[in-house]
Formats: structure tokens, C-alpha cells, sequence
């Protein structure tokens, strides 16, 4: 687990780091400085040139900036060309930036202006450009100097594209490190060099495009500066299976987990063989799909390993269900059930008989945000220990949560948290990154697996089999979620490596968990 921070979390472990530890900011700006030019050391190295590289650091009148006079030092004493352009009002720098331009001075650096480096010298004579114009504290759109400095660097680097290095301090000059938002313009970096926590910005969209490869170093600001207020999202990057709960020994194919999937209609086979199989392969001991009686011969000849219980159109269907519920550990609902009557109708006997751990998706989702009744129902039905986890993409959050798809898309981090309060569950908001809340949790996760060759039909029916297998092991709905949506995300990770991301289905998606899980 790897934790990541807003703007305001980090300036608080900063703080607390030199006011609690007595580690000065002068102290972690050399740190931090140094694993910046560690970072440039490597990239000069790989080209295996012997001339000396020229390098343009543009700092702003900020602490950031402070950060951009080390770097020019640094760089100068390690016998790189250093020009150093302080971007901003001089009025306004910073007492820590005033501190080292004087340092600066003793070591022969001098500042120059933005003017006369575009007035006066060939943009091709960078070989590497450090952004420290602005560090996460950015909340309104880049203008005047900056917004042409930022502009510059962006231009040299399209001139240049490979024979130049462009290296961002903490985080990509116009990136909000809150939301990932472009405030206006952005620098496009080669690297990102930012210290000891991931902000928020650099691993949402779009500002994670900007970053280019982002490396999380330490400088000196370590989770004992939490103090016990842990940051408020966390994600995963560790390997699948040290996540995983461990398999009893003993188990057999009834401990292992027996999932029901209410899933598919007599127009629609695909989703119920989809969440089945992937249910079957994260690990359920034994899966039962209840489908319309058209999906039976398709079902049998793709899935054998399944159960299968089916009713016809005008069939009531009531005792069937309740009888598989009787028999299931979980129950996944929703993925191609449609929202007509007979969807209608299977939903409304899972939400009055069911009292199993619970799954819901796709079109129970739908028929949840039309019906009044349905929402009362799940806000009171994850009791006595039942695993309530719902798995909305943005447009059914949309309709769940009453707000417009942008609007929902403007606060993922926030409205998930919202909607698990008031139906007492977990949320797992599936979009560019998706995100997971709970009602009992107060971190939120953020998943960083995954592309956008996933965006294909069917994939969400995978992942609503993948919780449905999870939620029947030993751990809280919030667990089962995160873990459940970092497995789907790895998988389609793995698929789009072998089919391409235009080519990938969910079908792929699914056969990777035999590789994932193992």
C-alpha cells in the first residue's frame, strides 16, 4: 500500500518535520535537490556523450524555486552549463529561494532573465530544462511569465523530443497536485522527481499524462510526520498474491465460496458467462448463474465448471431464486438483467429475500436509482456482518447520486464517499481511475491499474465477478473492493499487452487472472 496526498497533507508533514523533528527546510531542500540531479546524473550517463551538457533551470519566486537554485549548484559543481532564470515578482521570493541565490552567488551563478534567454540564446542549446517553477500549491490557471515559460519549455522539447531532458521538481508546473487538473497549461515532462508521497494530482487524469516517468523519492520527510493523521488515500502497487488472503488448507469447494450471478436476459447471454467466469477463476469455490432459459445451451457449452438454474419470460420466478439464494455465501446481480420487468422483478426478490453478501451492478443499479423502495432496502441491509458493495461507472453513479456526469467527474474523490454514508456500503466508482469508498472507512483508494482498453463492453461484468468471488473470503467489503479492482485493472494491463488496447475484449481481461492470481 503506498499512500497519496493533497496539497495541504503534505505541507502539513513538511511542517511537521522541522517543527516536531527539528530536520530544516534547508536540510530537506538539499535532500530533495539531490535526488533531482541524481535523476539528470543517470540520463547524461546513458548517452555516453563527453561534451559538457547546458542546462536551463527555470525556478519560481517560491520555496519550489529554492528547490531550482540547489539544482543549479549542484549541477555547476558537478561541471554541467548551468543558466538560472528566476520566473515571477523578485518582490515576493521567498526567504528560503533569497537564501540560496546568495549561496548561489559565492559558486559564480548568476540570474538571468526569461527575455534574454529567449531573446538572445537558440532554444536547441538546452540539453536539459528543470522545471521549479511552481510546486503543489498551484489552485488558479498559469498567465504572464509563468504562462510563457511554460510555454517555452514545452516548445524547446518539441523542437528537441528525445536529445533533451525535461525534469519537473515535485510535480509538473501547472498540474494541480489536488485533482490532476491542467490549470491552463502544464509542462510536459520527461521525469517527475517528487518526495516521499505521490500527490493526488500525479496519479489522477489528466495530470498523470504530464508527469512523463514519476519517481517517488526521500528527502527526508518519512510517515512519522504523519503524527497519526495518515493521508486520506492510499493505492496499490505491491504484487497481486502478497494481497491476497491466504486459501485454508483444508478447504473445499463449499468453504471456498458458493457466488450466485443474477445476470443476463433473454436478449443478452454474454454478461452472465463474463461475471461467472471470472468469479470461477478469482477463486470461488462453486458458482450458480440464474439466466433467462435462452442463455442455457450458450452457458453449458462456454462455462461447465458453472451451476446453472434458468426461468422463462413469463415464468415467476420467485421460489427458484430464493431457493439459490438460500444456497449461495454471495449474490452478484445486475449485469445484463435489463430494466423491464422481468429485471424489475428479479431485483426486487433479491433485496427482500436476500440475506447474503451482496454484489450489485450494471442494470440493478439502474432500476436502484428509478425506485425509492429499492434505495431504502439497501440503505438497511448491510447488517449483522453482510458485505454491501455496489460497482457504478460514472454515468450509473450519476444516476445513483442524482448529480450530472461532470459534476460526479469533478468530485470522484468526494461524491463515492457520499453515496457509501447514505447506503451503509462500499463504492467502487469505475472511471479513469476509479475509486473506492466505504461507509466505515475514512481513506478512500485510488486505483492506478489499468488503461483505457478497457473501456470495452463487458468489462465491468468481470469485475462484478471478481468481488463477488473476494467478498466471500475473510475481509471487509472495503477490502474485497480495492483488491478486486486492482486484480481487474492488472489483468487488463496484462491483456492489452498481449492484444493491444483497440483489440482487447472482456473476455481477455477475464482469461488473465489465471496469469494474475498465480
Amino acid at each position: 500500500m503506498k499512500y497519496a496526498v493533497s496539497s495541504q497533507e503534505m505541507k502539513i508533514y513538511d511542517r511537521n518535520t522541522s517543527e516536531v523533528f527539528g530536520i530544516s527546510s534547508e536540510v530537506l531542500m538539499e535532500r530533495a535537490s539531490l535526488k533531482v540531479v541524481e535523476k539528470i546524473d543517470l540520463w547524461a550517463k546513458e548517452r555516453q556523450c563527453q561534451r559538457r551538457y547546458r542546462a536551463l533551470i527555470f525556478a519560481g519566486v517560491g520555496n519550489n524555486g529554492g528547490d531550482g537554485a540547489v539544482i543549479a549548484r549542484l549541477l555547476k559543481q558537478k561541471g554541467y552549463l548551468v543558466t538560472l532564470v528566476i520566473v515571477g515578482d523578485p518582490t515576493k521570493m521567498s526567504d528560503l529561494l533569497l537564501k540560496q541565490l546568495k549561496t548561489c552567488e559565492k559558486y559564480g551563478i548568476t540570474t538571468d532573465t526569461f527575455s534574454n534567454v529567449t531573446g538572445n540564446l537558440y532554444s536547441l542549446e538546452w540539453d536539459i530544462i528543470i522545471d521549479a517553477l511552481f510546486g503543489i500549491g498551484l489552485s488558479r490557471n498559469i498567465t504572464g511569465s509563468f504562462l510563457k515559460a511554460v510555454e517555452y519549455i514545452n516548445a524547446c522539447k518539441e523542437e528537441k523530443k528525445s536529445d533533451m531532458l525535461v525534469i519537473s521538481v515535485d510535480i509538473p508546473s501547472g498540474v494541480n497536485a489536488d485533482n490532476g487538473k491542467v490549470m491552463g497549461t502544464a509542462v510536459r515532462a520527461d521525469v517527475t522527481v517528487t518526495f516521499n508521497q505521490v500527490k493526488l494530482g500525479e496519479i489522477l487524469y489528466p495530470g498523470c499524462e504530464y508527469c512523463g516517468n514519476l519517481y517517488v523519492e526521500d528527502a527526508g520527510i518519512t510517515n512519522d510526520s504523519f503524527l497519526g493523521r495518515e493521508p486520506s488515500a492510499f493505492y496499490y502497487d505491491e504484487k497481486i498474491t502478497e494481497l491476497l488472503p491466504k486459501r485454508r488448507k483444508d478447504a473445499n469447494k463449499g468453504t471456498n465460496g458458493k457466488v450466485l450471478i443474477v445476470a443476463g436476459s433473454k436478449n443478452v447471454s454474454g454478461a452472465c458467462v463474463l461475471a461467472a467466469s471470472a468469479c470461477i477463476r478469482s477463486g470461488a469455490g462453486m458458482v450458480k448463474i440464474m439466466t433467462a432459459i435462452e442463455n442455457a445451451e450458450i452457458v453449458k457449452s462456454l462455462l461447465p465448471e458453472a451451476l446453472i438454474d434458468v426461468y422463462e419470460d413469463f415464468e415467476p420466478v420467485a421460489d427458484k431464486l430464493i431457493k439459490d439464494i438460500e444456497w449461495a455465501d454471495a449474490v452478484v446481480i445486475g449485469p445484463g438483467i435489463g430494466i423491464d420487468m422481468k429485471g424489475d422483478e428479479l431485483l426486487g426478490i433479491v433485496l427482500n429475500n436476500c440475506n447474503k453478501h451482496l454484489v450489485m451492478d450494471a442494470d440493478a443499479l439502474n432500476l436502484v436509482a428509478m425506485n425509492n423502495e429499492y434505495r431504502r432496502l439497501l440503505a438497511h441491509y448491510s447488517v449483522g456482518g453482510r458485505k454491501l458493495v455496489l460497482t457504478p461507472h460514472l454515468a450509473e453513479f450519476s444516476r445513483l447520486f442524482g448529480k450530472p456526469v461532470s459534476d460526479c467527474k469533478e468530485n470522484i474523490l468526494f461524491y463515492p464517499k457520499e453515496l457509501a454514508k447514505e447506503l451503509r456500503c462500499t463504492v467502487i466508482c469505475k472511471d479513469a481511475r476509479t475509486i473506492v469508498s466505504d461507509s466505515n472507512e475514512k481513506k478512500i483508494y485510488i486505483n492506478v491499474s489499468g488503461n483505457d482498453g478497457m473501456a470495452t463492453a463487458g468489462s465491468g461484468d468481470v469485475l462484478s465477478g471478481i468481488i463477488g468471488a473476494l467478498v466471500c473470503l475473510e475481509n471487509t467489503s472495503f477490502e474485497a473492493a480495492c483488491l478486486g479492482t486492482y486484480i481487474h485493472g492488472a489483468c487488463g494491463d496484462n491483456a492489452a499487452a498481449k492484444h493491444g488496447k483497440y483489440a482487447m475484449v472482456a473476455s481477455d481481461i477475464a482469461a488473465e487472472l489465471e496469469d494474475i492470481l498465480r
